[in-house]
């Protein structure tokens, strides 16, 4: 056996290589990228874990070195188990990937929005290649919206839970976020009418 091919081969066996999907929408999961479990246990029995949907293990990840914690993603796939498309293609250049028979378009997730706790929306690179971007709509609404009045220190807990957030934002059946605001700047306009194209795209 080749001596590359002898390493992989004693790491996967101490080791448990996994896919870190950061969300699902419908057929397309945005992906952080590859790396292995950490935390107490045998690999046998990580292995297991995964198989029984239980994802809650520390993820150590090749790209980086950072870990990241069961709340910072939404699932774990056994690597050995994702099939990338184009045949042959690194993790990095893949358009779309299939697990247990069923394929999904592929979103690759920047390293700035591993610990993001926000919804993730689509942009297209120059490549052609589909990127997570964070989805700041809520967060530039609820900016727009704070009320100009004077309140009480006494009063102005209970004012701001009761008004910041309402009729900001609903999400529609694709999952996207919308402002439900009566004016926008053109650029929020401008970039939820992207997002709309790309969803519309045909699947790879």
């Amino acid at each position: 056996m080749p001596l590359r091919s002898l390493r992989n081969h004693l790491f996967k066996q101490r080791h448990v290589e996994v896919l870190v999907i950061k969300q699902i929408d419908g057929e397309l999961v945005h992906v952080c990228g590859a790396g292995v479990l950490e935390g107490a246990g045998s690999v046998s029995h990580k292995r297991r874990e995964l198989m029984h949907d239980n994802h809650a293990f520390p993820v150590r990840m090749h790209d980086g070195n950072q870990v990241l914690e069961p709340n910072d993603f939404n699932r774990l796939v056994l690597l050995e188990d994702v099939t990338l498309h184009p045949a042959g293609c690194r993790l990095k250049e893949a358009i779309s990937l299939e697990v247990s028979g069923h394929r999904y378009r592929v979103a690759h997730t920047p390293m700035r929005c591993w610990r993001f706790t926000g919804h993730l929306i689509l942009e297209r690179t120059p490549q052609g290649m589909l990127l997570s971007t964070e989805d700041m709509t809520m967060i530039r609404a609820k900016a727009h919206r704070q009320p100009n009045v004077c309140i009480t220190p006494s009063s102005s807990e209970r004012i701001h839970k009761a008004s910041s957030w309402r009729g900001i934002a609903t999400k529609n059946h694709e999952g996207l976020r919308s402002v439900n605001a009566p004016s926008r700047s053109m650029n929020n306009q401008t970039a939820e009418r992207q997002v709309r194209e790309l969803e519309l795209e045909p699947k790879y």
